[in-house]
């Protein structure tokens, strides 16, 4: 049996702390990875995991073992790249994380002009709006709706910005009616993501801030779900145009006041060798934004 097939099939498992998640990721079985650990274990002569029926947890030889088997693996890597590189090849497996509003804002074209251009690159895409660790859960990079840096092991590389609007629909306005004023979303209800912070609203215009208090009934973690509530009149929300400039039916409300932009940054590992996949991704990616920022439906 090959050891590095074995080392790789090791550590995720260390990783993710699952037999079937590992395999179900590497399209095999749990007793195909099982049978992988076990040899690691009966050559070193040492636990490396302890199972359980519900959980598996990693012994003191394993956290010892893992650390020699991830630089093993890693400069592995970087010889395959290298090689790869210099042939001018860009392959292997690019894990992406994305937050949900590219999950309908037209990325699935974007996904399909990298596959084109890249054919012997596999891409593992992950819609959600959680914070991943991208070193700990094995992501080449992410994109996040921000672009400070809090991290110094991380590198953030803006890609553009996106306006974003206190939006309803005209049913809403007709039942609720339509502010005109910053004073008059006292009465009206505010849909919010859950990582929404204050219970109240600033605008600004000429140097003059003015707030208000919105009641927050709704808050659920997911950007197109809260552009969805939205859209059946249950609210106004403050929503980024890149998740509404498809929806006819949103109508914009005080937009005479300054605008509010959300700066979206893609964000990699800061390491010696960073496989060209994630530079040429970034590339396709930036391209993309750029082109939509050039319909001026963004801004």
């Amino acid at each position: 049996m090959d050891t590095l097939t074995a080392m790789r099939y090791f550590a995720k498992v260390a990783r993710v702390g699952s037999f079937s998640k590992v395999a179900e990721e590497l399209h095999t079985s749990p007793s195909n990875v099982s049978k992988h650990v076990a040899f690691l274990e009966n050559k070193l002569n040492a636990r490396l995991l302890q199972r359980t029926t519900r959980v598996t947890t990693i012994t003191m030889a394993g956290e010892q073992y893992l650390k020699h088997c991830e630089a093993i693996l890693e400069q592995v890597g970087v010889a395959e790249r290298e090689v790869l590189e210099q042939q001018g090849r860009v392959s292997g497996e690019l894990r992406v994380s994305l937050p949900s509003l590219f999950g309908d804002a037209g990325v699935a074209a974007l996904m399909a002009e990298f596959l084109e251009a890249y054919p012997d690159v596999d891409l593992a895409i992950y819609i959600n709006d959680r914070f991943v660790d991208l070193i700990d859960e094995g992501f080449d990079l992410c994109v996040r709706a921000s672009s400070v840096q809090p991290d110094s092991s991380l590198i953030y590389r803006a890609i553009g910005k996106t306006r974003v609007d206190l939006v309803g629909t005209v049913e809403y306005f007709e039942r609720n009616g339509r502010p005109s004023q910053v004073s008059d979303l006292n009465n009206h209800t505010l849909i919010v993501h859950r990582n929404a912070g204050n219970s109240s609203v600033a605008f600004t215009k000429d140097g003059v801030v003015e707030r208000a208090k919105i009641r927050k009934r709704v808050r659920v973690n997911s950007t197109p779900f809260v552009r969805d509530l939205v859209a059946e009149g249950l609210g106004l929300a403050f929503l980024p145009r890149l998740a509404t400039h498809s929806n006819p039916g949103f109508c914009a409300v005080l937009d005479e006041f300054e605008p509010e932009y959300l700066t979206l940054s893609v964000v990699y590992p800061e390491r010696q060798h960073t496989p060209l996949k994630v530079y040429r991704f970034i590339e396709v990616l930036t391209s993309w934004f750029e082109r939509q920022q050039q319909t001026g439906q963004l801004n």
